[in-house]
């Protein structure tokens, strides 16, 4: 017995994958039986299943010609609603860049008050900084890669809390004239051109 534990120590791993490869695979699945049927109440077998019931009866051409015409006409009414689906979308974006803690503090004070005119379309708005002379730093509000702020900020609250209130105002007021302009080019065909 002892002689058998020590060959299986020292052989029997090599042996199991071989002992594993040699099962015949049909012995880990069952046979395959068909579902027994239930008789009825009556005692009688019940009718014999269809042997092709995916096979459905061709349609006659009036049949055909009628379901284009229906698919045609939904088709149609669907595009007269002039109802323009859309998907998801995002119309506007604030991205933070900053690296401090005094830029991450302006940048959700900023994140939290900043509120997109209606119409402003889409937008990028980032929030960069850089270091400055000392404790500062320097803050730049850019939307649409142009740059409209570049501020100083100091470790102060209050100071803070003001520079991101006139950052919210400044690009506000750049997203409504962006609108307008926008509104004024489009417009621009029906209006007469001026001559200086």
């Amino acid at each position: 017995m002892m002689n058998l534990l020590a060959f299986w120590r020292k052989c029997g791993w090599w042996l199991l994958p071989g002992l594993l490869l040699l099962a015949p695979a049909a012995l880990a699945q069952g046979v395959r039986q068909p579902p027994a049927r239930v008789k009825q109440q009556g005692g009688t077998a019940p009718a014999q299943a269809p042997t092709n019931e995916n096979k459905a009866s061709p349609l006659t051409p009036k049949q055909v010609e009628e379901a284009l015409r229906l698919l045609l006409q939904v088709t149609a009414d669907s595009t007269n609603t002039g109802k323009i689906q859309r998907g998801l979308e995002i119309d506007g974006l604030v991205v933070d860049q900053t690296i401090s803690k005094l830029g991450r503090d302006f940048y959700s004070l900023f994140f939290s008050s900043f509120e997109a005119p209606a119409g402003s379309g889409d937008y990028v708005v980032t929030i960069t900084e850089k270091p400055a002379r000392g404790t500062s730093i320097l803050v730049t509000v850019a939307v649409n890669n142009t740059d409209l702020l570049e501020m100083p900020l100091q470790p102060n609250e209050e100071y803070i809390e003001a520079a991101s209130n006139d950052a919210v105002a400044t690009v506000t007021q750049y997203l409504i004239e962006n609108n307008r302009l926008g509104n004024e080019l489009e417009q621009g065909n029906s209006q007469p051109l001026e001559v200086y």
